[in-house]
């Protein structure tokens, strides 16, 4: 880890520093068409890897993204498409054909190119389109993850189609990009509550689909693998094809989406065996080139939830069933839980060591673990953040990126050195970011807090500049120096705010104990400990303790309800998608038993779960805040966010509540986005900068009520 020191002043040798420098035009809009790398891949023969290029387009409200292909040797790249049609699940056939996911005419299909110079073709054809594939060994089928909705369903999915077509009606009339917002609660005439809870035929299922190579796809015969309860959602192929290794949830149902088992499916029959227990989370398999062991991660500890547990990798032998845990001691939070999402540990050629991703602290590196001897190593050193490994024939590629560099695709062969494939860091050189500091401060009972600091251009460390402190969601989560386009970081430095984005106990990346330390206990220790950092940056004189602004996303939404519920400090807050009170939220969260996992069992200590609510404080708020939300959250319903609005209004606390419609737990449409962070950025001029503006539902400028 690097950590930046800012000098202590001696008291009352306070200087006045010169106003910051003014920004270099990185303006919102810019800084949301910043084009990204993605979704890769190394081919069978290790000579290429396929990777995705995208940004957001403002104008026409959607993303742009293309499929392109480098060379592993001589870092050569070409473009493979020009369509608007949106292109992902960049993976290979095993006999060298590309493949990837492609949304033509509304339709999610695999299509496949050759790359001999025919055409790319699909090679699907299934109902409502695929959620993600995996090839088998001979590349005669296709995994799949689809709706399932069988054809004699049909008629009543149409009937419910219509059905749902008229509930929404005034939502399609009205313009998708229109936010809902409400200055005072007589406006919440359009509201509509409905039961979130997903019901299991919502849930994908898989299907084996099977593939001609050479004849364009028509009406295939897919075959249904699996049904409710089971909620799949990933596979593994046998080398030799025979069976799959299937992660599912075995109760299909959204308030139990924690537990995770593994089954081996014989392809041929559907029978399968479930080779974990439901004690131990265990999850994302894969086979060891041989067949003869399978590498999957589990819990460390049984009995605990799986969110709050360190991972360990195992490796089965699938002969005599028996276990070895090849990570003993690792204290690093491996792939998949809170660094990777969703990446598997891979073989590597010869069997004898798996590689993955762990997160130390803000670093996420690269890690090889020897099977035999249970030992890890890391075998990189980042300056940013490691993503999106992918191994074949002997290479490997992975993604760098940093909170001032969008991303670099690398790639190489297994044990030699790395080459440059691709980087979007040029969009943005002009622009002159500032690299964030990564700071380590005391924490509120004599640990220590993480974090990374943006200062404006050209300003000192003890400027005493107007703050932002932003939360991580999770809270099972942290900031590492890796670039995103969900918070405006950079932008709000360079409009002269400080920004300190803060990693305080509860999050991954720093050992178990660290983890659990707000188990139960939402909004105590980790809340103490961002207090705790920014005394620590008042103190030091980097922040002015008179204009002080929190926001966060998700579990930050939450801590900023708790923050300004617990003090007034902070003279504005920018809440998105946090819950309010946990007594209200039992009923229509999803999943409930997030809640009942996390903080206590509601039926045993229902006044513990009250006290623990920022609604038990709601008459000491002051701070003026504005709440925003999807419209169509599950995770964290709005009507959190609508709860908590009225309590500020009836109070008489300067408030704004702005809804998306079509919007999920992630406000991702273009048009929403630069809207929901101009808003932000528009409540803290007003309220620490003293900026004016203009007043009205419709211009994001906040007034007073």
């Amino acid at each position: 880890m690097r950590y930046s020191s800012i000098p202590m002043i001696l008291c009352g040798f306070l200087l006045l520093a010169p106003r910051p420098a003014a920004g270099t035009g990185f303006t919102l809009a810019r800084f949301l068409e910043v084009p990204t790398l993605g979704s890769l891949a190394v081919s069978p023969d290790g000579r290429s890897v396929a990777y995705t290029w995208s940004r957001r387009d403002l104008e026409d409200d959607d993303r742009i993204t293309r499929l392109w292909l480098g060379d592993v040797e001589t870092g050569g790249t070409r473009q493979l498409t020009f369509t608007d049609d949106g292109v992902g699940g960049v993976s290979w056939r095993p006999d060298g054909a590309l493949s990837y996911l492609r949304t033509h005419e509304d339709a999610r299909q695999v299509w496949v190119n050759p790359l001999d110079g025919s055409e790319p073709r699909p090679v699907t054809a299934v109902d409502g389109g695929v959620g993600a594939y995996w090839w088998s060994p001979d590349g005669k089928w296709l995994a799949v993850l689809a709706d399932p909705t069988e054809p004699e369903d049909e008629e009543a999915a149409e009937e419910a189609a219509e059905v749902g077509a008229e509930e929404t009606q005034a939502d399609a009339e009205a313009d998708p990009r229109e936010a809902r917002v409400y200055d005072v609660p007589e406006d919440r005439h359009d509201w509509t509550v409905f039961d979130r809870l997903e019901q299991p035929s919502e849930y994908q299922q898989l299907w084996l689909v099977p593939v001609d190579r050479n004849e364009p796809v028509d009406e295939p015969a897919p075959r249904r693998l699996t049904s409710a309860p089971w909620h799949p959602y990933h596979v593994a192929w046998s080398p030799d094809g025979s069976h799959l290794a299937v992660t599912f949830n075995p109760r299909f149902s959204s308030l139990v989406d924690e537990e995770q088992q593994i089954a081996l499916m014989d392809v041929v029959s559907g029978e399968f065996e479930v080779i974990t227990p439901l004690d131990r989370h265990s999850s994302m398999a894969s086979f060891s080139p041989d067949g003869k062991s399978l590498a999957y991660f589990t819990d460390r500890e049984a009995d605990f939830r799986a969110y709050l547990n360190l991972k360990d990798v195992v490796v089965r032998d699938l002969e005599s069933g028996a276990e070895t845990v090849v990570t003993p001691g690792v204290t690093w939070t491996l792939a998949g839980y809170g660094s990777t999402p969703g990446e598997t540990a891979k073989w590597g050629p010869r069997g004898q060591y798996l590689y993955l991703s762990a997160a130390d602290g803000t670093d996420l590196d690269l890690v090889r673990i020897d099977v035999k001897k249970r030992t890890a190593e890391k075998l990189t050193d980042l300056e940013g953040n490691l993503f999106g490994l992918s191994l074949g024939g002997g290479s490997f590629a992975y993604l760098e990126t940093a909170l001032d560099k969008p991303g670099t695709l690398f790639a190489g062969r297994l044990g030699g050195k790395v080459k440059e494939i691709d980087n979007t860091n040029g969009s943005v050189a002009t622009f002159g970011l500032q690299p964030a500091r990564e700071l380590r401060l005391p924490g509120h009972d004599g640990g220590f807090v993480e974090g990374f600091l943006f200062l404006p251009p050209g300003a000192g460390d003890t400027d005493r500049l107007p703050a932002i402190i932003e939360m991580h969601g999770g809270p099972f989560s942290r900031y590492g120096n890796a670039w995103t386009t969900r918070y405006p970081w950079q932008v709000l430095s360079q409009e002269g705010f400080a920004v300190f984005i803060v990693n305080p106990r509860g999050g991954t990346g720093y050992g178990a104990d660290f983890l659990r330390g707000v188990y139960r206990n939402f909004g105590t220790d980790d809340y103490l400990d961002i207090m705790a950092a920014v005394d620590a940056l008042v103190l030091q004189g980097t922040i002015d303790p008179d204009r002080l602004g929190f926001t966060g996303y998700s579990y930050g939404g939450l801590m900023t309800n708790t923050v300004v519920s617990r003090t007034d400090r902070f003279k504005a807050a920018v809440s998105i998608a946090g819950i309010w009170n946990y007594t209200s939220a039992m009923g229509q969260n999803n999943p409930q038993l997030f809640i009942d996992s996390y903080l206590r069992p509601w039926d045993e200590d229902l006044q513990r779960m009250w006290e623990h609510s920022p609604a038990s404080r709601a008459d000491l708020i002051t701070t003026p805040t504005l709440i925003m939300h999807g419209k169509d959250d599950e995770p964290v319903d709005p009507r959190q966010s609508i709860e908590m609005f009225s309590y500020l209004q009836l109070n008489g606390v300067p408030s704004r509540l702005v809804l998306y419609p079509g919007e999920g737990h992630g406000i991702n449409k273009p048009s929403h986005m630069i809207d929901y962070q101009t808003r932000e950025l528009q409540w803290f001029r007003h309220y620490l900068l003293g900026a004016e503006g203009a007043v009205g539902a419709e211009d994001p400028v906040p007034v007073e009520p």
